[in-house]
């Protein structure tokens, strides 16, 4: 009689929640983002590769959204495929690494069977603990336009800042820069500048309210506290996925 041969599979699993990273806005920023949430992790004591939770990032090349007119439609559209693309990989939550993005939160929670972070939130509700009253923001043309920090930091009654026109010109050319791959001296010079002068204006603190920012400058230069936007979202994004299975809200 033939003898039968049976394959047994064997699944490794372990009591972290699996992770969604909707990224790609930059592609850089993303795998900062990604190192960023395995040091976190190494921090807590993890070892050994199935210590590790699993994380589905959904690389997504949407149409340019900081510096040409957008498409909002396209947009809404691929966001909305890259949220259930990360739902049906197995995702318990989602994070999304481009603040933005966040704009079209609402939308997509809609559209969404699992919880998405909302790191505009996040990061208002850090900046009301520690109490500043007047925060400047560095961010996108739409960041900015749209108020999306603007709107939820006054729900906290706390009052912001933003650059000048010349100065969200230079911040522009400055993330394009770094979305290429060029992270200038001279870059990071002309950023410290407006961060100075946001601080003359009375600024307590200054957000970096675009993930490309944080991989050109740090808490380590000038004397301004910088809110890191991208760190905050590593520190979430932990949080969720540590929480007890299925229990992330």
């Amino acid at each position: 009689m033939r003898k039968l041969h049976l394959k047994v599979l064997v699944v490794f699993t372990n009591s972290y929640n699996p992770i969604g990273i909707l990224g790609g806005m930059g592609p850089e920023a993303t795998a900062e983002l990604y190192l960023r949430i395995i040091r976190i992790f190494q921090s807590m004591g993890v070892k050994y590769d199935s210590d590790y939770p699993k994380i589905f990032i959904y690389n997504l090349p949407l149409p340019d959204i900081v510096k040409k007119r957008i498409d909002e439609n396209a947009i809404i559209y691929s966001l909305i495929n890259g949220v259930k693309t990360l739902e049906n990989a197995g995702s318990s939550f989602i994070a999304i690494s481009c603040n933005s993005v966040y704009y079209y939160l609402k939308k997509l929670q809609k559209s969404s069977s699992i919880p998405i972070i909302d790191l505009i939130g996040e990061t208002c509700a850090l900046i009301s603990k520690k109490q500043y009253k007047l925060v400047g923001i560095l961010g996108t043309n739409l960041t900015i336009k749209r108020k999306l920090f603007e709107k939820c930091l006054d729900r906290y009654g706390i009052k912001t800042l933003i650059p000048t026109a010349i100065e969200q010109k230079i911040i522009t050319k400055v993330i394009m820069n770094i979305l290429s791959g060029k992270k200038l001296e001279s870059d990071k010079m002309k950023l410290l500048s407006i961060i100075k002068s946001l601080k003359g204006r009375g600024g307590e603190c200054v957000i970096l309210g675009c993930t490309e920012l944080p991989l050109i400058l740090s808490n380590e230069d000038g004397n301004l506290v910088l809110i890191d936007t991208l760190d905050i979202l590593a520190k979430t994004i932990v949080k969720n996925s540590a929480e007890e299975r299925l229990g992330v809200n």
